[in-house]
This record gives structure tokens, sequence and C-alpha cells, in this order.
């Protein structure tokens, strides 16, 4: 039987106050980017070294816009949801590049005004070739994307 040592000072931690997250990320990410720009951003993901057989899906969910200019913290009633690009040209390392569609916006039901951006939720998942309870699902990367207005966009 292992000898267990514990300190006189403090007592264990309480099941319902944990103090310690075993599983962490580097927070979540604001991408900004002007109606109309399309742009690739890539993502290079250290705790991986072989990313073959892997599945990577990234999404943006039209915010609620309601009130232009904030964040919004739920999705839109009936939000557009786009499924993203992803550019992975070699699958034996660990980055790849999602693109930022030209038209991500076309369809939301609110477009920006100037100094009043509009928003969606973004995120990235990973899933490995596993099947059922062998398979790991990795969200690594979410956040917010900010729309900005862009002039030569308006009609």
């Amino acid at each position: 039987m292992a000898r267990r040592t514990t300190s006189t000072a403090s007592g264990r931690s309480r099941i319902t106050s944990p103090s310690k997250d075993l599983v962490s990320d580097d927070a979540s990410f604001l991408i900004s980017v002007i109606n109309g720009e399309q742009l690739q951003l890539g993502f290079t993901l250290s705790w991986l070294v072989n990313m073959t057989g892997m599945t990577i899906t990234a999404k943006v969910v039209e915010g609620d816009n309601s009130v232009l200019g904030t964040k919004p913290t739920v999705p839109a009633s009936t939000p557009v949801i786009t499924t993203l690009p992803v550019i992975d040209t070699d699958i034996t390392d660990n980055s790849f590049s999602i693109v930022i569609p030209q038209d991500l916006i076309a369809s939301w039901g609110t477009s920006p005004l100037p100094n009043l951006p509009v928003y969606g939720f973004f995120g990235i998942e990973i899933a490995d070739a596993g099947v059922g309870d062998a398979q790991q699902i990795y969200k690594p990367v979410r956040g917010l994307v900010e729309v900005l207005y862009s002039p030569t966009e308006a009609v």
C-alpha cells in the first residue's frame, strides 16, 4: 500500500470546489475581418505530430446581432451556419489552414455599419480515426469572428 503524506495546514480539496482544470487551452480567439475579405488562417497543433486519419471541421455560426456593435452571447434565432474550407496539403505534419470566405455574411440577417461590426461564433474540431469510445474529438480553437464594414461591399 502506498504511503500518502498530507500537510496538517490544509485538508484535501472538496469535490464541489475544483481548483485545477485537467484540460486547458490558450483561451478563445477574436478573428477580425473586413466584409468581403477572403483570408487563409494557419494553425499548428503543437500537441499533435501526425494528422493522418484525422478529420478537421471548422464552422461559423451567425450570432444574434440585433444590437449592432455588441458581442453576442447567443446565436441568431435562425442562424446561418457556414462550414469553412480546410486546406491541409501535408497530413503528416500538424499544420493546416482554414479559409474565411469572401461571402461569409452574405446570407446573414444583419450587415455591419461603420463602427458597428457583426459577429459569428467560430470553432474548429479535430476528430481522430477511432470509432465509438475509442475515438477522441478535440476542440482546440473557438471564439468570435468580427466582421467590419467595408465601403466596397455597400450596395
